[in-house]
């Protein structure tokens, strides 16, 4: 094909992807972010902080890196977000092209066409998208395209030590970035290792790069199972025959989905789903079907075209075997359409004249257009606070915050981070707890815990973990102290805390160790039987805190803290059982908080006089270790100190940490709570 023809061909396809998806980058630019797209905006604001998507334990940063520059450019709006994915899916026309071009000249431009008005979920990925699959969809595409270049370079004898780098490395960036890409991945691998024969050693320039660019994941996944958790084939709660005999009779749900017979609202939603009608989804189907099988009997004489039939078709068999595949898990599916579109534009050539072509291109792209109509009037029509959507204007959540000064706060998981991205973090907002991953780090957790005047921000119509309003007072309530509670749009806010007993607190000089003033030194009593320390002599108590240690285990998961007036009888007033933790609401540094880390326990005892302290494990053979026990004198509340701040909130983690060493405040419960959060940011 002349170069001419290719410098017009690929612009002119553009224009019309953009033409087509230009209403639907419309509807996105009125839909507010979703918590998964505020993550990207958010890692783009801090490149090189974690090698994974924020708050779950895989996934590369690569689209924060491509979204910093336009963040940078047009500030940190969700329209800068909304532009890297629009140019994302536009992306996918040129490769179609490219690919095409490798199978025959003539087809490239009717492969462009038909990525350029796709399927209505590719329109749905190119406006709303779920993070990662643009990106890996792209990789995909160009890992296809270099290894059929360089099988090209390889038959005539040139050398391929570059391309071969620039596969691997290709390779190696899709891999960290999601796993789906490995069908990808395999086939161009098995595609190449084929074409090598006698050259298989020139290879190793694509293999070193791809475990060099891919270690972030792999190196992590040696230590941490959760780093293939979206590919794992079986758990505790599923088996892997019962898992893959529930998927594969519903194969074609899936794959109709990616073809277009059926499009959910938003990606993978069950509930909302806009169908083809029968005759239409018949005949996208047989359209489909029968330009594959005149690809499939045209590749014995073009085997470049194997490749792309065996990365569709191991796509596919590798499907139903991860536990998170299921009948409507169209993502894990779209690797294979690239390829696909090529194939079909290829084997419509197969017809005899490319005016065939052409016809079945069209016919396809006509088909997509009827349904991607009714896909973008559904949007149209949808309230964005409803489901599928479920992204309620937090607008006055944040004036409310703003207005009172509130810079931190709780949230489940898309509130918290649409708050904070929204409020280009003047705010920071974290889930109490990893909602989708439990005990894996979240980055701002720590950020709010650490602070003074922390709201909780609950919107009941999300569905979460956390608790309802009503449910959360009334744990509010059994905790005792003070709060308020105010409505702000569809979000209860609490704030204005204040716990039923001060922050002035000594420690317990009769524990030694564990009451020396210092969390470096620990006691570590034993891990079955009942721990006792007696008070130099009885007194009223409005509180205690139980601390751990800098290093070493931390609290025990389950035990009973019990009191006594006389050093005989004792009374138990604090229970925690192991994975109750998130129903185990504390006063920690002034703020309520659900203590899942077992670090700092807070023990309320409104004036109760108190001769001796025990910690008795329950079910438990788990070693702890206690950095100290504070005891908090019983105070009149009208004379207890504030819960104020002590520290300049803006410092860094490591100016803190400097600060509460060299200013140290053994006299105030927060101290020690706050050191133990600075010292695990060094």
């Amino acid at each position: 094909m002349a170069a001419s023809s290719f410098r017009h061909h690929i612009p002119l396809a553009v224009l019309l992807g953009a033409a087509v998806r230009a209403p639907f980058w419309a509807e996105a630019l009125r839909t507010p972010v979703d918590g998964d797209t505020a993550i990207i905006g958010l890692m783009a604001r801090h490149l090189g902080r974690g090698t994974t998507m924020w708050g779950q334990p895989y996934g590369s940063p690569l689209e924060a890196w491509l979204a910093a520059p336009l963040l940078a450019a047009m500030g940190a709006r969700p329209e800068a977000l909304r532009l890297c994915y629009f140019l994302l899916g536009l992306v996918l026309i040129p490769v179609a092209y490219l690919l095409a071009r490798r199978l025959d000249p003539r087809a490239a431009l009717p492969a462009a066409v038909l990525m350029a008005c796709p399927p209505p979920y590719f329109l749905l990925l190119s406006a709303l998208p779920p993070p990662m699959y643009p990106s890996v969809l792209a990789l995909c595409g160009l890992l296809m395209v270099l290894a059929l270049r360089i099988a090209d370079h390889i038959e005539s004898g040139r050398a391929v030590s570059g391309e071969l780098v620039l596969a691997g490395t290709l390779a190696g960036l899709a891999a960290w970035t999601h796993l789906m890409s490995l069908s990808i991945v395999a086939a161009g691998a098995a595609y190449l290792f084929r074409a090598a024969r006698g050259r298989r050693v020139a290879l190793l320039y694509a293999l070193v790069p791809f475990l060099l660019a891919s270690a972030p994941w792999w190196t992590r996944a040696l230590v941490d199972r959760q780093a293939v958790r979206v590919v794992s084939v079986s758990e505790r709660q599923e088996g892997f025959t019962s898992h893959v005999l529930d998927v594969l009779p519903r194969l074609p749900r899936p794959l109709g989905g990616v073809l277009g017979t059926r499009t959910p609202w938003i990606a993978d939603d069950a509930d909302h789903v806009v169908q083809a009608p029968p005759g239409v989804a018949t005949l996208i189907v047989l359209l489909y079907g029968a330009a594959l099988v005149l690809a499939v009997r045209a590749s014995r004489a073009r085997p470049a075209a194997r490749l792309l039939l065996a990365a569709v078709a191991l796509v596919v068999i590798v499907f139903p075997f991860p536990l998170r595949s299921g009948p409507d898990s169209m993502r894990f599916l779209t690797p294979l359409y690239l390829p696909l579109a090529a194939l079909v534009a290829w084997g419509g050539l197969a017809l005899g004249k490319p005016r065939r072509a052409w016809i079945l291109v069209l016919a396809l792209a006509c088909l997509h257009l009827g349904m991607a109509s009714r896909l973008l009037a559904a949007w149209r029509g949808a309230d964005r606070a409803a489901a599928p959507f479920l992204l309620p204007d937090l607008a006055p959540v944040r004036r409310f915050l703003e207005e009172r000064a509130i810079r931190r706060a709780y949230a489940s998981y898309g509130p918290a981070y649409r708050l904070t991205f929204e409020t280009g973090e003047r705010v920071v907002v974290s889930q109490p707890w990893n909602e989708r991953f439990l005990h894996y780090p979240l980055p701002y957790l720590d950020e709010v815990r650490f602070a003074k005047n922390a709201a909780w921000v609950l919107t009941p119509r999300i569905p979460t973990d956390l608790p309802a309003p009503a449910a959360f007072e009334a744990a509010l309530g059994a905790a005792g102290g003070r709060w308020r509670r105010t409505a702000a749009g569809e979000a209860a806010v609490f704030h204005d805390f204040g716990p039923p007993f001060g922050p002035m607190v000594e420690p317990l000089a009769t524990a030694g160790a564990a009451g020396d003033a210092s969390l470096t030194t620990v006691l570590r009593p034993s891990p079955t039987a009942p721990s006792t320390w007696t008070l130099p002599a009885p007194r009223p108590l409005d509180a205690i805190t139980l601390v751990a240690g800098l290093d070493g285990p931390r609290l025990l998961r389950s035990m009973d803290v019990e009191v006594s007036a006389d050093g005989l009888a004792f009374e138990t007033v604090s229970r925690r059982r192991r994975r109750d933790e998130r129903t185990d609401l504390r006063w920690v540094g002034g703020q309520p908080q659900y203590v899942i880390d077992h670090d700092v326990i807070a023990v309320p005892l409104a004036g109760r006089a108190v001769a001796a302290i025990r910690v008795t494990p329950v079910a438990s053979g788990d070693e702890w270790a206690l950095g100290e026990i504070l005891i908090h004198p019983a105070e009149d509340p009208a004379r207890r100190a504030p819960w104020d701040e002590w520290l300049d909130p803006s410092l860094t983690w490591a100016e803190r940490r400097r600060a509460l060493l060299s200013s140290p405040r053994p006299e105030r419960a927060d101290w020690y709570s706050r050191l133990l959060l600075a010292m695990r940011h060094h």
